[in-house]
């Protein structure tokens, strides 16, 4: 059992990576392309002109470049697990989402939030007197598209894709081993791979949700409250708040998600014994964490991404 997780952890952790590299790949590319041309125009001088010419044309064509890389990614994934029967099985109705049920679910989900907002406050408590924020990482994290693409890519298709790979391709690899080490190990891994302290926070809480979600119900369930959370809580609701005064904005911001959390606080206390059952019957054996944490991998893609994360800590 232990060479089996630990397999399996271990090509799961490839795939991941290898996806997260395609996907950073594309943008990658196309900046090496687009320096290139750029300094063979400018004859080799103008440098400093060139690198903010260069930023320029990468934050243009972010969204575009973001769906090309997805898309290379999915296709490695359709390839890897085209055998596997994937595809047939994520998108199953496995048992009717009732709107009762679908908006107790999306309340839970959207108490995340808190989780969000939570870490920020205390990341900056801590690190500020150090000389240490992370304020950058926060703003990454709550920033709005800004083009067409980018919008399609932050609302649709990486919502969807993002379900497709860790509720769709990661958790069916796991399922084998109880649906409890499926839903939290896709959950940590989707939470490490944003590269994001504060964001991974927020992830790791919503891929509980959206796992507990995919096995239960379908994919399909998933992906809707991922996409509603992204262009309507994220985006539509960002372009919003963005002409209130920073006053009222924060108080929009910080009402809708606390109206959740109280919300979820009522929800999860009256569906306790429901929860205590589900996790009961579906936890896995202890050891099976110290299998999967301890996997190669595993280990070598948390470190590249904790060093990714470090990137947005910035000096006051």
């Amino acid at each position: 059992m232990k060479k089996e997780i630990k397999k399996l952890v271990n090509q799961i952790s490839r795939d991941v990576l290898v996806y997260y590299v395609l996907l950073a790949g594309v943008t990658f590319t196309f900046a090496i392309v687009r320096s290139v041309m750029m300094l063979s125009r400018a004859g080799g001088g103008e440098t400093g002109t060139v690198v903010a010419e260069l930023g320029k044309s990468v934050r243009a064509h972010a969204g575009i470049l973001s769906i090309a890389g997805t898309a290379a990614g999915l296709l490695f994934l359709f390839f890897r697990y085209r055998k596997r029967g994937s595809l047939k099985r994520m998108w199953q109705e496995r048992k009717e989402m009732k709107m009762p049920a679908f908006l107790r679910i999306f309340c839970v989900f959207m108490s995340c939030q808190v989780i969000f907002m939570a870490a920020a406050a205390l990341a900056e408590a801590a690190l500020n007197p150090l000389g240490y924020t992370l304020a950058e990482a926060a703003q990454n994290a709550t920033a709005i598209s800004g083009t067409l693409p980018l919008f399609l890519y932050t609302a649709l298709v990486g919502p969807v894709a993002e379900e497709v790979v860790f509720r769709g391709f990661i958790m069916d690899r796991l399922l084998p081993y109880g649906k409890g080490f499926a839903i939290v190990l896709s959950a940590v891994l989707f939470g490490v791979m944003h590269g994001n302290f504060l964001q991974g926070l927020f992830a790791f809480g919503a891929g509980l949700v959206f796992g507990y979600v995919a096995v239960e119900y379908s994919l399909k369930w998933s992906a809707l409250i991922h996409v509603i959370n992204n262009m309507v809580f994220s985006d539509l609701l960002g372009r919003v708040t963005k002409q209130l005064p920073e006053t009222a904005r924060s108080a929009v911001e910080y009402g809708i998600a606390l109206a959740f959390f109280a919300a979820a606080c009522v929800i999860l206390f009256r569906k306790r014994n429901e929860i205590r059952g589900w996790w009961q019957e579906n936890r896995p054996e202890k050891r099976y964490w110290a299998y999967a944490f301890t996997a190669v991998w595993m280990i070598l893609f948390i470190i590249m991404e904790i060093c990714v994360a470090m990137d947005g800590v910035g000096r006051i």
